[in-house]
């Protein structure tokens, strides 16, 4: 074999894998996916905000959610829920693909300890919605939060992997003030989606 016809094939191999990274909209993050299956129930804490966020139909391939620090709290595979643990009080939460800024959305709120509430994950043109799911949720969704939690596998992120992954996503600011500013924009029905309530919880 010749070092053209070699050359030829290695760019035509190389042509079909971008091809398919695009074709299953996979972002070029500098790392993939750490979560693991996390068997067992959803149970509030007691001492603390539990937070159950789904991704329900939707297949990205890696959300990570933030807190209002910036700090790394969870991430989310493909059709998965998972669950976040946060102080009582006012609430920050932000999704994104990765490090894209662009891709980012906020969810707030003041919480109560011992309850549990309810998010999901979604697409939106450019990026994530990151929404409340609640009984004020439109089109119904919130009767199907049985379905959506039977439906995907409960993940956590694999501890051993969380500081490679902090450490390749690098600071979070600019993250979070894309998350702001995207909501900032928003009319009052959306806002209403990016808000959790203090009756939410149960």
């Amino acid at each position: 074999m010749t070092t053209i016809l070699r050359c030829a094939l290695a760019a035509r191999w190389l042509t079909a894998l971008a091809a398919g990274w695009l074709a299953c909209g996979c972002s070029a993050a500098k790392y993939d996916d750490i979560t693991i299956e996390t068997p067992g129930t959803i149970t509030p804490a007691t001492d603390g905000v539990t937070v159950v966020i789904i991704q329900p139909t939707a297949r990205f391939r890696s959300v990570d959610i933030f807190d209002g620090r910036g700090q790394l709290v969870a991430q989310l595979h493909e059709r998965s829920h998972t669950v976040v643990h946060v102080p009582e009080g006012p609430t920050l939460l932000y999704a994104a693909l990765g490090n894209d800024a662009g891709t980012a959305d906020r969810l707030e709120g003041t919480l109560v300890a011992g309850r549990v509430y309810y998010a999901t994950v979604g697409p939106r043109p450019g990026g994530v919605a990151l929404l409340a799911l609640n009984p004020r949720s439109p089109d119904g969704r919130w009767s199907h939060k049985a379905e959506y939690l039977t439906t995907t596998k409960r993940v956590q992120m694999d501890p051993r992997l969380v500081t490679r992954a902090v450490n390749e996503l690098g600071d979070a600011t600019a993250l979070l003030a894309a998350g702001d500013a995207y909501v900032a924009k928003l009319d009052a029905a959306a806002l209403a989606e990016h808000s959790i309530q203090e009756t939410d919880g149960y």
